[in-house]
């Protein structure tokens, strides 16, 4: 899962170079098909590595379905989730996630960390987020499954992103941003929840939208 990250940032460091090379007027470049699924079906979450479920434990978040809060190691949000569930970590090149899934496997919430040390401009930020998308959360792993239905600028600055899988029959909301003085740490937090969830998985979900803060 981790090395599948790594081709996927990789690639989109790529292409946030040559965009800056061009002065940012390149044209949104598709995402090649070749590129494989970024990691494991949303229906079928991994399980925690020994490394997240000891985190997990620093945290306070295992064995209890009361709302604990959640903070990034780097201060960059923090939110509320239930202890229970399940949490898994993972590093690369120039990123780093952190994922919640519900105990049911009908929702879960992920946030990407990604700094290269180079300033994101103009639109590069949503091509960006639209090649994770598509190869994170899709359920292909290529550019067509995942149609984006709603886009709208927030009070904070983010963009929000509702957006529904044509063949996975799950659906979601995405929220990217770019941080710092320099531009360059660009962040997206992402609900994902089955079409059959429960009310009460669908309501932690948006509960985490909610409470999601800078601290």
């Amino acid at each position: 899962m981790k090395s599948q990250y790594r081709i996927l940032f990789g690639f989109g460091a790529l292409l946030l170079a040559v965009s800056l090379a061009c002065g940012g007027s390149a044209a949104p470049t598709a995402v090649p098909t070749s590129i494989p699924t970024a990691i494991p079906l949303p229906t079928n979450p991994p399980p925690p590595t020994e490394e997240a479920q000891q985190q997990t434990q620093d945290q306070g978040q295992q064995g209890t379905s009361d709302m604990v809060l959640f903070t990034d190691e780097n201060g960059l949000f923090s939110f509320e989730l239930p202890g229970d569930w399940l949490y898994d970590h993972g590093t690369g090149d120039n990123y780093y996630y952190d994922r919640f899934s519900s105990p049911n496997q009908l929702g879960f919430v992920e946030n990407i960390v990604y700094n290269d040390g180079t300033a994101f401009v103009k639109s590069q930020k949503g091509q960006f987020a639209l090649n994770l998308l598509n190869n994170l959360y899709s359920a292909t792993g290529q550019v067509g499954d995942i149609k984006v239905t709603g886009d709208q600028l927030q009070n904070d600055g983010s963009e929000r992103l509702e957006w529904e899988s044509k063949s996975g029959g799950y659906s979601g909301l995405s929220f990217f941003e770019t941080r710092g003085d320099d531009n360059a740490t660009f962040l997206m937090l992402t609900t994902w929840w089955d079409n059959g969830v429960d009310q009460a998985t669908y309501d932690t979900i948006m509960n985490a939208i909610s409470t999601y803060r800078i601290p």
